[in-house]
């Protein structure tokens, strides 16, 4: 038996675990389930030893165990297989499958031809049709995650994490893999099993364990819990299934511009089929688990990523951007949430960074004006309420919500007619980000178009007049008016459509 008792993690001021628990059964599949934010990636990053709880207690067999890092919860036999891959990219099949664990001869050296076989066989269990001696990198995704899975399931652990680790698999690799995990659990292995497939779960778990704000709201037998019972405990309410064909009926102001519309757009491996409208002065939220297309769908609007799709349009034109510089030129503005890698220059001033996009839209070697840079970045800071110490001081001085307001105000400035925004107040303290969607709303009265991708559910209710929710790269719902609530955003999110509900209703 393994169990998590009282477990508290706190990231600042950000509560990601309270008193949360967790019990495990060998020879069982726990399904670990919440909305983004509930605290289950943390809960198994705990057990992996990738984050230290501040409190609480872990126990192995009744015994307490301390896991202070990874090399601890491997030596407690602990296998991990992320989402986010753990393979090195330029190492080969094999030396990524045995890296920490490799078969040793007698003389201390790496026994190669142990580990050839060990790995030989392993790709045989898995349908893994490839060299052992084939480099990572060369991998469809697909293979990639099989692997992924493999390397855990090589080590022979007496616990399993997996964490949602068929979202990149197709079907018959996802039949494959659920016929090795009724093998390990009839081993007696214990499993830990985060999707945010539902049928998964009652296709192949024993037990589920629900998590919403940091807090464990139930455990109990899968065979117990019905579809709606799972969305009530992840949410909190019951899914209303009154007026469930009206779900994606929106209304417009009347005469109401129709900004952007794009017609079956796909993105490999991401997006497979998405249609999508914005109209002026409209402020549209996509919602969705993390990993359903969202980011690649923005990047593809701005002409980041390569795609197919039958049409975008843009202000009345046809459009395909070859690259997000025609788009910036175009009147279209990118917030990113991931403000150091893609939206800020860190040592560059503050005033550089404010003026970055403005600049952007000139003439390539065209001269600036100091004079003209500070004007226009103080005027931006100003308006928009950034603390700082001097326009001279790097980026970096500044305090994460106001880099975050810096970035914002760089490209409202620029007044776009449309703005994409990718989760941009992450990891922003709760005053920046009120800040930030008053701007926002304040942008969208004078007429902006304003596209926002937000993991927080609560936010998009916040901010968005209507809600696309993504789920395995296609849209599952179109939300709007009464029919705008956390329930719904949920249900869509785990693959509850209007069309699976009215089916459960007619049986």
């Amino acid at each position: 038996m393994f169990e998590l008792q009282g477990i508290n993690k706190h990231f600042d001021a950000v509560v990601a675990l309270e008193n949360a628990s967790l019990t495990i059964t060998p020879g069982k599949i726990t399904a670990l389930l919440g909305s983004n934010g509930s605290g289950k990636s943390t809960m198994v990053k705990v057990l992996a030893g990738l984050v230290k709880p501040d409190s609480g207690e872990i126990l192995f067999d009744g015994q307490p165990v301390h896991i202070n890092a990874g090399i601890d919860s491997r030596k407690l036999g602990i296998g991990t297989a992320f989402q986010d891959l753990s393979l090195v990219p330029t190492m080969t099949i094999m030396d990524n499958m045995v890296l920490g664990v490799e078969p040793v001869t007698k003389l201390g050296l790496v026994d190669r031809k142990k580990a050839l076989n060990e790995v030989s066989d392993l790709l045989d269990r898995f349908h893994i049709r490839c060299n052992p001696f084939d480099f990572v990198q060369t991998l469809a995704p697909s293979t990639q995650s099989m692997l992924e899975i493999a390397k855990a399931v090589l080590m022979k652990p007496r616990l399993l994490l997996l964490d949602e680790v068929t979202a990149s698999l197709h079907s018959e690799e996802i039949d494959t893999l659920f016929h090795i995990l009724k093998q390990l659990k009839a081993e007696g292995v214990a499993m830990v099993y985060v999707t945010h497939r539902m049928q998964e779960i009652f296709e192949i778990c024993d037990d589920v364990n629900i998590m919403r704000s940091g807090k464990t709201v139930i455990g109990a037998p899968v065979g117990e819990l019905t579809l709606d019972d799972i969305v009530f405990h992840m949410t909190g309410q019951r899914p209303d299934t009154e007026n469930k064909e009206h779900e994606t009926e929106v209304s417009h102001i009347e005469n109401q511009e129709l900004v952007l519309d794009v017609e079956h757009i796909s993105i490999v491996p991401k997006v497979k089929d998405i249609s999508f409208k914005a109209y002026k002065g409209e402020i549209v939220g996509i919602g969705g688990l993390e990993g359903q297309g969202q980011p690649e769908f923005i990047r593809a609007l701005i002409g980041d990523l390569k795609f197919e799709c039958d049409s975008i349009t843009y202000l009345g034109k046809k459009i395909h951007f070859n690259s997000p510089a025609d788009a910036v030129k175009s009147g279209i503005g990118f917030i990113s949430g991931e403000r150091n890698k893609e939206a800020m220059f860190p040592e560059r001033t503050i005033s550089e960074n404010i003026f970055a996009g403005d600049a952007a839209k000139g003439k390539l070697f065209s001269y600036l004006f100091s004079k003209q840079v500070r004007k226009f970045a103080q005027g931006a800071v100003d308006k928009y309420d950034i603390k700082i110490g001097q326009l001279k001081n790097p980026a970096s001085s500044l305090s994460g919500g106001n880099q975050q307001k810096l970035v914002v105000a760089r490209w409202i400035s620029m007044n776009p007619s449309l703005l994409l925004l990718d989760d941009p107040t992450k990891g922003v303290d709760i005053h920046s980000r009120r800040d930030i969607h008053n701007i926002l709303h304040k942008c969208a009265e004078e007429g902006m178009t304003i596209i926002i991708s937000a993991s927080d559910t609560e936010e998009l209710l916040d901010i968005s007049d209507r809600i696309y929710v993504f789920y395995e790269g296609m849209v599952s719902a179109e939300l709007s008016g009464k029919n705008k609530n956390a329930e719904r955003i949920v249900a869509a999110m785990v693959g509850m459509t209007s069309q699976s509900l009215l089916e459960k209703e007619v049986e």
